[in-house]
C-alpha cells in the first residue's frame, strides 16, 4: 500500500466524492431496497456535504485518506468519544471507511483502519469503536479480520400511521 495521510480541507473534493460513493453507490449495492425507508435523509447530498465540511474543519475529528500512485484510493474517518463512567473511557469511533473498488482486496482497508487506529492510540484511547449494516457481509468480515468484535445490534422498524 502506497500513502495514507490525513486529510485536509484541500481534499474536501476527493473526500465527497468517496462520502457520496459510499452513501449512494456502495449502500445501494449492499442493502436491500426495502430497509432504505430506515436509513434515508430527505436531502442525502446536503447531509453529505455537511459531513465532509464538518469532519475536515473539526479538529477532533481524522480523516485519513489513502493514496496510490498518487491517487486517492480510499478514506477512513474517526472522531473520540470520552465517558469517565466506563473502564474504558477514551474511545476512537471509526466513522466512515471507504475503499474505491478498483483497490479492494490490495491491504488498502486494512492501511486506513490502522493509520485510524495509531492516530487514536497516540490520543490516548482505550478501545476502538466501528459499526456497520448487519447485511455488509463484507464490511463485517473485514471488521473481524482487524480484531473487532460484534457488540451490539440496532434494530429499527417503520412505525406505519394507524
Amino acid at each position: 500500500m502506497g500513502l495514507v495521510r490525513r486529510a485536509g480541507p484541500k481534499d474536501r473534493a476527493v473526500v465527497l466524492a468517496f462520502h457520496v460513493a459510499l452513501y449512494r453507490t456502495h449502500r445501494d449495492s449492499v442493502m436491500p431496497k426495502a430497509l432504505r425507508p430506515l436509513v434515508d435523509y430527505r436531502d442525502l447530498e446536503g447531509v453529505l456535504r455537511e459531513d465532509v465540511n464538518a469532519m475536515l474543519t473539526d479538529r477532533d475529528t481524522f480523516v485519513m485518506l489513502a493514496v496510490k500512485d498518487g491517487t486517492a484510493v480510499g478514506y477512513v474517518s474517526g472522531h473520540i468519544e470520552v465517558d469517565e463512567r466506563r473502564v474504558a473511557r477514551k474511545r476512537g469511533i471509526m466513522g466512515d471507511w471507504y475503499v474505491d473498488a478498483s483497490v479492494r482486496g490490495e491491504g488498502v482497508g486494512k492501511a486506513l483502519a490502522t493509520a485510524l487506529e495509531d492516530a487514536f492510540r497516540e490520543e490516548g484511547c482505550d478501545t476502538m469503536e466501528s459499526a456497520t449494516w448487519a447485511f455488509n457481509k463484507g464490511a463485517r468480515k473485514a471488521h473481524a479480520a482487524l480484531g473487532f468484535h460484534e457488540v451490539q445490534i440496532v434494530y429499527r422498524k417503520v412505525l406505519e400511521p394507524e
